[in-house]
C-alpha cells in the first residue's frame, strides 16, 4: 500500500466532504428555525448529499471527476451554500432532546436501541465479510460498482457504458454509484465504499422518527423502521457494498418525513412558510428517483398529490419540489433522453400523444417474469413465494404482508389527514408497481429462483406502510402494542442469529457495539465541553480514523479476491493488470477488471446496434469484426448459456496467436495477438 497515496486520498475526502457538515448544517437552521434538533439534523443531511450529487455532477459533465478537482469544486460550493445560511446566531445550540416520561414509550425506545445495535452489525457483518474476500455479489460486480469505477476511469458521468449484452441498466439511474465514485476517489482501491449503507440505515431510521413526531408517534414509527431493517432482507439482499436499495429508502423515507411537515391546507393562512420544508423534500425525492427506478412512480406520485393539496398556490409548490427534485435526480433521466429518445428507454411510454423510443432486450425478456405473473399459480406459491418469504424476511413475514397492508387500509379510509391518504396512495400504487416489475420473479418458466432476493424491490414501499400503521392515529394503543411486539421477535430473531449467510455477523455486532460506546461519548463531550475540547476530541477522532483506515485498508489490499473460489481466482487473475485493455464477453462480471486504481479499459465485446444497444456476437465473422474494433489485450469469456459464449470460445481459439492465460468454471482469459487475421474463421 503506498501510505502518500493513502493519506492524499484522505485529505482530498476531507477537503470535499467535511466542508458540507457546517455548511448544510447552517442553511438548514436558517430555512428551518423553528424545527427540532431530529428534523434539523434531517434536512442537514439532505441538504448535504444534495449538494454532494449535484457538485460531482457538473465535474463530471466537464470531464473533471478527479480526485483534485472534484474536491476543491466540491469543498468550494459548500462554503457558498454555508454563506447563504448565515443568520442571526447560526451557532445556537439546539435544546438537548430529552427520553419520554410514558413508561411504554421508554420500552420501546429500548428495542429500538437493541435493534438499531443488531442491525448496524449485521450491516458491519455483512462489509466484514466482503473486505475479506473482496466484492462479489453479483450484481455490484456487473453494474454497480462497475459504472462506479468506469466513472472513476473516464472521469465522466454523461457517456452510456455497456457491461453485457443489451443491458438494461445502462439506462438506471446512477446517484448511488456516484456517490460511490466519490468514496473511490480518495483511499484505493474502494475501501471507502464500505459503510456507506450504513450510513443510509441510519439516515432510514431518522426520518422514521421524523415521520412519527409529526404525529406524537416517533418512538412507534422508529420501532417498526428499524423492526424491518433489521431483517435479513436488507443484510442479506440489500446492503452488499454498491448496492443502491438502502439509499433509496432512506431517500424516499426523507422526503416522505419533510413533507409530513407540510400542512398545506392552512398554509394558505401562512403564505410560503411551508416553502422550505418543500424545497427540503424535492431533494430528498430527486435523490430517491435518481438511486433507483421502482421509486420513480411513487416520487411522481407524492409530487403531484402536494402540489394538488396546495390549492391557490401550486404554482409554487410545483417550483419548491420540482425544481431541486430535477437537480439531485433528473440528470440521468435527461442523459438518456438526449442519448436513446426517452428517459426510460425499457418502458413503452407516451406523453401527450408522444411516444418515446423503446430499446429492446430480446435476451433477458424471456426470462423476467413478474410476480404477478405466478400470482395465480398454487404451485409456484407454495414451493418458491412461501420459502423464498420464509428465507429473507424470517419466520415475521406474514406479520410485515398484514402491516403493509393494514398500514394501507388506515392511511386510505380511517385517517382524516389527507396528506396521509396521499402518501398511503402513492405506496400503494408502489407496491402494484412492483408486483408488475419486470425481473421480480425472474427464472425459467416456474422456477422464479430470484423471487426472495428481488423482494427488495418493495422494501421502500413496505417500510413506509408499516411506519404509516405505526403512527395511525385511530388504532394508536393496538397499534403501539403490535409494534412493540413486532420489533421484540425481530431482536429475538436478529440476536439469535438467524442469519444464514451473515457469517461474520458476532464480529459486526461486536464494531457495532463499540462504534455505539464511542459515539455516545463524544456526544456526551461535545454537550459538556467547550469550544477547545471539541477541538481537541475532532483531533484525535480524526487521527485515529485514519489510522484505523491505513491497517483496514492494509488488510484488504491483502485480502482481497483471495478466498479459494473459480470467482476470486478469475477476478484475481485479471485484477492485477494495470494500463491495459480489456475485453468482456458473457456475462460482463467486470468491476475487478478495472484494477486497483481503475487505470484498466474494460469494455464489452458485443455488436452495437440503433440507440446504444449492444447484441452478443453470433457468427465468428462478427466477433473477428469486433475484436479488431477494440484491440484488446486481454478478452474474458464468463459463462452464460443465452449469449453461447461456448462458440465464443472456440472461435477465439481459433485466432493465431491466442494464447489461453487463465480458465475455470467462472471464466477464461485469453491474450490477443497483435492482429487478427480476417482468415480466422476459415472452416
Amino acid at each position: 500500500m503506498n501510505v502518500a497515496d493513502y493519506l492524499l486520498g484522505c485529505a482530498a475526502l476531507a477537503l470535499g466532504l467535511l466542508p458540507w457538515i457546517p455548511a448544510a448544517r447552517r442553511l438548514s437552521r436558517r430555512m428551518l428555525p423553528d424545527r427540532d434538533v431530529a428534523i434539523g439534523a434531517l434536512a442537514a443531511a439532505i441538504i448535504g448529499i444534495s449538494g454532494v450529487v449535484v457538485t460531482a455532477e457538473l465535474v463530471g459533465i466537464c470531464d473533471g471527476f478527479r480526485r483534485w478537482p472534484w474536491a476543491v469544486a466540491s469543498g468550494a460550493v459548500a462554503v457558498v451554500v454555508g454563506a447563504l445560511g448565515r443568520g442571526p446566531d447560526p451557532r445556537a445550540r439546539s435544546a438537548r432532546p430529552r427520553l419520554p416520561q410514558d413508561r411504554a414509550a421508554r420500552v420501546m425506545l429500548g428495542c429500538v436501541v437493541i435493534c438499531i445495535v443488531a442491525t448496524s452489525g449485521s450491516l458491519l457483518g455483512r462489509d466484514s465479510a466482503v473486505v475479506a474476500t473482496g466484492p462479489l455479489d453479483a450484481d455490484s460486480v456487473h453494474y454497480h460498482l462497475t459504472q462506479a469505477a468506469q466513472i472513476v476511469h473516464t472521469h465522466n458521468i454523461d457517456r452510456l457504458h455497456h457491461t453485457a449484452s443489451s443491458d438494461g441498466t445502462l439506462y438506471y439511474p446512477y446517484d448511488a454509484e456516484l456517490l460511490d465514485a466519490i468514496a473511490m476517489l480518495g483511499p484505493h482501491p474502494d475501501i471507502a465504499v464500505f459503510g456507506l449503507n450504513l450510513l443510509f440505515g441510519w439516515l432510514a431510521l431518522l426520518a422514521c422518527w421524523v415521520i412519527g413526531s409529526r404525529w406524537s408517534r416517533g418512538a412507534p414509527a422508529l420501532a417498526a423502521g428499524a423492526a424491518v431493517i433489521s431483517l435479513p432482507i436488507v443484510s442479506q439482499a440489500s446492503s452488499g457494498p454498491g448496492l443502491n436499495d438502502l439509499p433509496s429508502m432512506a431517500f424516499l423515507l426523507s422526503a416522505i418525513a419533510m413533507l409530513s411537515l407540510v400542512g398545506l391546507p392552512r398554509a394558505e393562512r401562512e403564505r410560503n412558510r411551508w416553502v422550505p420544508e418543500l424545497v427540503v423534500a424535492g431533494c430528498a425525492l430527486g435523490l430517491a428517483a435518481g438511486t433507483k427506478l421502482n421509486v420513480l412512480p411513487i416520487a411522481v406520485l407524492l409530487a403531484f398529490g402536494v402540489v394538488l393539496l396546495a390549492r391557490s398556490d401550486r404554482r409554487l409548490a410545483l417550483s419548491a419540489l420540482a425544481l431541486p427534485a430535477l437537480l439531485t435526480g433528473g440528470f440521468w433521466y435527461i442523459r438518456n433522453w438526449v442519448e436513446v429518445g426517452s428517459p426510460v428507454p425499457d418502458l413503452n411510454l407516451t406523453v401527450g400523444g408522444h411516444g418515446f423510443h423503446v430499446v429492446p432486450y430480446p435476451e433477458v425478456r424471456p426470462y423476467a417474469f413478474t410476480v404477478a405473473h405466478y400470482l395465480g399459480d398454487a404451485h409456484v406459491i407454495r414451493h418458491w413465494f412461501v420459502p423464498g418469504l420464509h428465507a429473507v424476511w424470517t419466520v415475521l413475514w406474514p406479520v410485515v404482508l398484514l402491516l403493509l397492508l393494514a398500514g394501507l387500509a388506515m392511511s386510505l379510509l380511517a385517517d382524516r389527514s389527507v396528506l396521509r391518504r396521499v402518501i398511503g396512495i402513492a405506496i400503494g400504487v408502489g407496491f402494484l408497481a412492483y408486483l408488475v416489475t419486470p425481473t421480480t420473479a425472474i427464472g425459467e418458466p416456474g422456477a422464479p429462483i430470484l423471487f426472495a432476493t428481488n423482494t427488495r424491490y418493495a422494501l421502500p414501499t413496505i417500510v413506509v406502510a408499516v411506519v404509516l400503521f405505526a403512527t395511525s392515529p385511530r388504532l394508536t394503543r393496538f397499534a403501539t402494542l403490535l409494534t412493540v411486539g413486532f420489533t421484540a421477535m425481530a431482536v429475538v430473531l436478529v440476536s439469535l442469529g438467524s442469519l444464514p449467510q451473515q457469517v461474520d455477523y458476532a464480529n459486526g455486532l461486536g464494531i457495532a457495539v463499540a462504534l455505539g460506546v464511542v459515539v455516545v461519548a463524544i456526544r456526551e463531550i461535545l454537550w459538556r465541553g467547550s469550544r477547545a475540547t471539541t477541538v481537541l476530541l475532532a483531533a484525535t477522532v480524526t487521527v485515529a480514523a485514519v489510522g484505523a483506515g491505513a491497517l483496514l485498508q492494509h488488510h484488504y489490499l491483502r485480502t482481497r479476491y483471495a478466498a479459494d473460489t473459480d470467482q476470486s481466482r478469475l477476478f484475481r487473475a485479471v485484477g492485477g493488470l494495470t494500463d491495459t485493455r480489456i475485453g468482456v464477453a458473457g456475462h460482463g462480471y467486470a468491476y475487478p477488471f478495472y484494477g486497483k486504481n481503475f487505470d484498466n479499459t474494460v469494455n464489452y465485446v458485443g455488436i452495437s446496434q440503433p440507440s446504444h444497444a449492444y447484441d452478443g456476437p453470433m457468427t465468428c465473422a462478427a466477433l473477428l469484426g469486433v475484436l479488431t474494433r477494440l484491440h484488446d489485450d486481454y478478452v474474458v469469456v464468463e459463462p452464460l448459456p443465452i449469449e453461447h459464449t461456448e462458440r465464443i470460445d472456440t472461435w477465439i481459439l481459433a485466432i493465431p496467436g491466442v494464447d489461453r492465460v487463465f480458465s475455470n468454471s467462472a471464466g477464461t482469459v485469453y491474450a490477443m495477438p497483435e492482429t487478427i487475421p480476417a482468415t480466422s474463421c476459415a472452416p
